[in-house]
């Protein structure tokens, strides 16, 4: 797995035997993505008691964007070209200023792409600052 991928997943607090399944679904992806893998994003909220809660799991390419919900406990894959077009977004923040990401920072994006695909990103703490790039 690239390097800049695996820095991002130890800022955002992935544990190794997490990890360990994030690069087997990587290595899934690369089999049924022909272009190179370029981009990492995991969704992320924070529940009521305080604790983390990952989400899904995407994969970028130049020509496609893949999807692995609920990536920890499921393999549940989906792929689609993306033609460098989003249609529209939408996004919602709480206590994030788009500069530097604190504790208590949450943002969403939706995103619709071509042909009716759409696409939800949440991200919470410094996973903030890793959706807005």
């Amino acid at each position: 797995m690239r390097e800049e991928f695996i820095k991002y997943l130890e800022s955002i607090g992935i544990t190794k035997a997490l990890r360990e399944r994030i690069e087997t679904i990587y290595e899934c992806c690369k089999e049924l993505c022909s272009n190179e893998i370029t981009g990492i994003f995991i969704t992320d909220y924070i529940k009521q008691d305080g604790s983390r809660e990952y989400e899904n799991l995407w994969f970028f390419s130049d020509k496609n964007c893949m999807e692995a919900k609920q990536f920890i406990t499921t393999d549940d894959f989906d792929i689609t070209p993306i033609k460098k077009r989003i249609n529209y977004w939408t996004i919602q923040k709480q206590n994030y200023d788009f500069k530097k990401a604190t504790e208590k920072s949450r943002l969403f994006l939706r995103v619709k792409f071509d042909a009716e695909m759409a696409g939800e990103f949440k991200a919470a703490k410094e996973n903030c600052d890793y959706l807005k790039e």
